[in-house]
Parts: structure tokens; sequence; C-alpha cells
């Protein structure tokens, strides 16, 4: 009787030890399912475009160019919710012990074209800056 009962404790915690090592990836993620990583260029024309590089770490840079020269890049962390698409930006620069400055913004993505509005307390664009995917 005894062997009998601890066999059947050896099979349950058998099952038990299967069931959650099937689970045990489920939820991870490494930026394959996040569209927003990766890098995105508005081109404004005349030398002039904006730069966005997602990393698939909650990290990026933004780069804006003049004329075709590089202004000053600025590093930033980020948040995008793929259910609300909406992605927030928030800059810290060096030194600082909080954020400056935190952007949010309504984004819709297809395929290698980002449209971005950005809103705030007053409203939003009304006009979206388009992204392309490079």
């Amino acid at each position: 009787m005894k062997v009998l009962k601890f066999l059947g404790i050896a099979i349950m915690a058998t099952i038990i030890n299967i069931s959650f090592m099937a689970c045990s990836d489920d939820d991870e993620d490494n930026g394959s399912s996040n569209p927003i990583v990766g890098t995105w260029q508005e081109d404004e024309g005349n030398g002039n475009y904006f730069v966005w590089k997602f990393n698939a770490d909650g990290t990026g840079i933004e780069q804006e160019y003049y004329n075709g020269q590089l202004e000053e890049p600025v590093t930033f962390t980020y948040t995008y919710d793929t259910k609300t698409t909406v992605l927030t930006i928030t800059y810290k620069e060096e030194g600082d012990l909080i954020a400056e400055d935190i952007d949010t913004y309504y984004v819709t993505i297809n395929d290698n074209t980002m449209k971005v509005r950005e809103f705030w307390d007053g409203g939003e664009d009304e006009t979206p800056d388009i992204y392309t995917k490079k």
C-alpha cells in the first residue's frame, strides 16, 4: 500500500512539473512582436529629416538632421502599448535627476509606414507625421 501511495505522489509530481515547464516561456517577448522596434525616418525635404531608433529593451535615440548635418542626438526610454497604440517617450538628459520631457503619441503602423500624432492635455495633432522604417 505504501508503494502504491508513493507511486501515486511521484506521478502527480511529475505531471505538475511537466505542466510548469510547458508554460515557462509563453510570456517571453524578445521584441519581435513589438512592431515599433527598429529605425524610423521622417523626411522633411531639403536634407532635413528626423530619425527615431527604437531598441527592443525600451531604449532609443532621436536624431535630427538639418541640411544633411546631424544635430546633437538625444537618448530616451519608451513604452509602446500594442492594444491602445499609445507610444510614450521619456527624455532624460545627462545630469537630470528626473525626466524633463515626456511626449505621448497615437501610432498607426502598416508594414513599413508609421503615422504618429502627438497628444497632450489640450488636444492632439490633426495631421500625423509619417515615418518610414529603414
